[in-house]
């Protein structure tokens, strides 16, 4: 995944584009670049191996004429994170930032060097930029050359384009990858994620899938690929503040967005409760139909964690059989679902390539699906019969932290809607989900920060961390694992407490750190059971809980609460336990190594 910023506009561009980037570095941080036009018209092409601050540093003293610019930050997939793989990448005239993965590149290549183009880098981009300056030596048009060029791919893409020889023309096109369209005055912008451009404007516009949005003196165009008739554009303002994406007084984004967690709440519940908050209004899902006689979810990383929550929380209020797959496996098998299904894809981005395809493929079978992601108007949005909005607004940190809790707050959500067997639960967690955000906020403001400095003192200084739960806790545990290897780099696994005994307590020994987040009432027994095997043989043991009769007070201790609403309270903790230790290490907490915020390719 990487990310992009194309700029039409009369503001000098170079300064402009380099502060997008830094709204899109969540995206890569293995090379930038950016090409703009200089007072003679020419394309000036500046790049840098690393993060944004080389390139940064490399345009020191440089400033563009008005009329089109791009950039680029790159997550390495085809050739190595060097200066010569960064984009963007030049034929002749041609200048090409690109997202994605062209598929067909080695044939590209080897045609187009055969022609006597000659390639200086080994990434896939390079065949596209060769390929539109081929047909533009034919044609003279940048926009039919970029549409003759897409004929000869395969693959998914996000493209910006400029030429030399259109100094105020800039074309944009996707497929599979997103790209973003925002009109700001007497200017447009196109990138990877709305952040990119919010200082500027918040009218919006999602790029459709094989549509060329060409931006020059007569003003925009949007012109399918196919050549059928354009198309007209329809901008929309999003609700994001340009301070949301801000760290504010956070030292970290991720720290500034685990405290977004009740607010992420909050507004993922606004509108969908009935009055009195006495029932839950989702007519978002009317075009779904009655309730199905099964669900499954498909999502990957941290939304296949709050997709399994949810199979607990529906399978609790409902008579639903609910399965929860991995999405990168789900496409590759035949169906085995019951008639009327629904398949509910859950992604923070509404790009992730794994869960795109998984609704894909049910909807090519027939099922009804259903989105659960944070962005309007992403690809996952047009691809689903309805969608469940999360409102957690910007999340830039890569360890997903509010978005998470927003997606637990969806779930949650489904599960009341669908909420049928037993009416006092329901109603019970009806008035659960609603106290909590308030409840939360509260639990965040008395934090015992020393507390949780120690522990996370004693994570930095273990070797290998397990992390165990049972019901409600199992996917707690599986997250907060997933959320310390993403930041500390520490080898971290986690089980179900039950399957201690299966394996993995072959690992424990002094030195082995075991983490077990309790806020299961009703498999607290087990729990505790399970942590004193733990216990006998030399592990050392890290428990997030309430207090309860005849059991050691927690390392940290939570409020008591009920279970469901201790998921929020513990996640927290968990999340803040990797964070602290991360910074504690001395890692870079926003942009850990070899990660990117969505993978919107296989």
């Amino acid at each position: 995944m990487c990310g992009i910023i194309g700029y039409n506009g009369l503001e000098e561009p170079v300064s402009l584009v380099l502060e997008a980037l830094s709204r899109l570095e969540y995206r890569g941080y293995d090379s930038a670049g950016v090409a703009y036009f200089d007072k003679e018209k020419k394309i000036e092409v500046v790049r840098a191996s690393g993060k944004l601050a080389g390139l940064v540093a490399a345009c020191e003293g440089r400033s563009g004429v008005s009329g089109s610019a791009i950039g680029h930050i790159r997550w390495a997939t085809h050739g190595a994170p060097t200066e010569e793989n960064a984009h963007p990448h030049r034929s002749g005239p041609i200048v090409v930032v690109h997202n994605g993965i062209i598929e067909n590149d080695r044939e590209l290549r080897e045609t187009l060097s055969r022609e006597g183009f000659v390639f200086s880098s080994e990434t896939d981009t390079e065949v596209v930029a060769h390929l539109v300056h081929r047909f533009f030596r034919e044609t003279g048009s940048l926009s039919e050359s970029v549409r003759l060029a897409l004929r000869e791919i395969s693959g998914s893409y996000a493209l910006a384009v400029l030429c030399e020889e259109r100094p105020g023309e800039i074309v944009a096109v996707r497929r599979g990858a997103p790209l973003l369209l925002g009109e700001g005055e007497n200017a447009y912008f196109f990138a990877s994620d709305v952040p990119a451009f919010l200082k500027w404007t918040r009218k919006v516009m999602p790029l459709p899938p094989d549509v060329m949005a060409v931006v020059g003196p007569e003003g925009l165009s949007l012109l399918p690929v196919d050549g059928g008739s354009p198309l007209l554009p329809l901008f929309e303002e999003v609700p994001w503040d340009p301070v949301a994406a801000e760290k504010g007084h956070y030292r970290h984004f991720m720290e500034k967005e685990i405290f977004e967690g009740p607010r992420a709440i909050m507004d993922t519940l606004e509108g969908r409760l009935g009055p009195g908050h006495g029932r839950v209004m989702l007519s978002e899902l009317s075009r779904l139909g009655p309730s199905p006689p099964e669900i499954v979810f498909v999502a990957c990383g941290t939304s296949y964690h709050a997709a399994l929550l949810g199979r607990l929380m529906i399978e609790s209020l409902s008579d639903i059989a609910v399965r929860v797959e991995i999405a990168s496996e789900f496409r590759y098998r035949p169906l085995r679902i019951r008639k009327g299904a629904w398949v509910v894809g859950i992604t923070q981005s509404g790009e992730t390539a794994d869960t795109l395809g998984a609704l894909e493929h049910a909807r090519r079978e027939g099922f009804l699906t259903l989105a659960v992601t944070n962005v309007p108007g992403s690809s996952v949005t047009r691809e689903a019969e309805a969608t469940l909005l999360t409102r957690a607004g910007p999340e830039i940190g890569v360890a997903s932290t509010k978005a998470f809790i927003a997606q637990i707050t969806a779930v949650w959500l489904l599960a009341l809607h669908l909420g049928r067997r037993e009416a006092e639960k329901t109603r019970q967690a009806l008035e659960i989900l609603v106290r909590a955000p308030a409840r939360f906020e509260g639990f965040l403001g008395s934090l015992d920060l020393p507390a949780l400095d120690r522990l996370a003192e004693k994570i930095a200084a273990s070797r290998f961390v397990i992390f165990i739960g049972r019901g409600l806790d199992y996917p707690l545990a599986i997250e907060g694992a997933l959320k310390l290897k993403e930041i500390t780099y520490r080898p971290a696994d986690g089980y179900p407490g039950g399957e201690l005994k299966h394996g993995p307590i072959a690992l424990i020994e002094p030195g082995v750190l075991v983490v077990a987040p309790l806020v299961d009432p009703d498999l607290a027994a087990k729990e505790w059971s399970n942590i004193r095997e733990v216990e006998a043989r030399g592990g050392t043991v890290v428990t997030v809980a309430s207090p309860a009769p005849g059991q050691p007070l927690p390392s940290y201790l939570l409020p008591e609460r009920n279970g469901w609403e201790g998921v929020f309270l513990a996640t927290a903790i968990l999340q803040l336990l990797s964070y602290r230790t991360a910074v504690l290490m001395g890692n870079d907490v926003d942009q850990p190594r070899n990660l990117a915020k969505s993978v919107t390719v296989e």
